[in-house]
């Protein structure tokens, strides 16, 4: 099975080899991964992590930490990340990059719908929540316009990049999203 999403403007698609030159273009600027839980990367660093993502991606989540990646395509202008978290609490997670040139186009808003649309209509899920860093504005209104709503603040709850950091924890439950 492959696991495809279309939207208005993108394609939401597993990860491919031919998309390493692109993922590497925003993989590689400290600007874009401040936030995201690796350094910038090597060219031979992102072809080990799509190759890793490659071989175990999932298009289904039926167990703990099973996870889902896809690029968006429109010369791929960002990836969307979910993972089952909790098979008995029927929670995953959800997180989304943009490459820097196709910041605030709204293509993280489209892309993130389509994949919660998607969670909410083909996978056991209650809920989906989103931590996001407090130092990262931008990704807390888009999950407000999503419809996500801020739960807490846990300070210094995350050890990341050699300092605490405070992070926010966003959810939606199933019966709150409208596509």
């Amino acid at each position: 099975m492959t696991l495809r999403i279309e939207t208005e403007r993108l394609t939401l698609r597993p990860m491919l080899m031919s998309d390493v030159e692109d993922l590497y273009e925003y993989q590689s600027n400290p600007q874009i991964v401040r936030y995201i839980p690796w350094p910038p990367r090597t060219m031979a660093q992102v072809e080990a992590a799509a190759i890793k993502t490659i071989e175990t991606g999932k298009f289904h989540l039926q167990e703990i930490n099973d996870s889902i990646v896809l690029v968006w395509e429109l010369k791929n202008s960002g990836q969307s990340n979910m993972g089952l978290i909790s098979k008995e609490h029927k929670t995953s997670n959800i997180g989304w990059v943009t490459h820097q040139d196709f910041q605030s186009k709204g293509y993280a808003f489209e892309a993130t719908k389509s994949l919660l649309a998607y969670a909410f209509t083909n996978f056991d899920l209650h809920r989906v929540i989103a931590d996001i860093d407090t130092r990262v504005q931008i990704s807390a209104n888009l999950a407000e316009k999503l419809g996500m709503r801020r739960e807490g603040t846990f300070v210094e709850g995350e050890f990341f990049k050699g300092e605490w950091c405070d992070m926010w924890l966003y959810s939606i439950l199933k019966r709150e999203f409208s596509a």
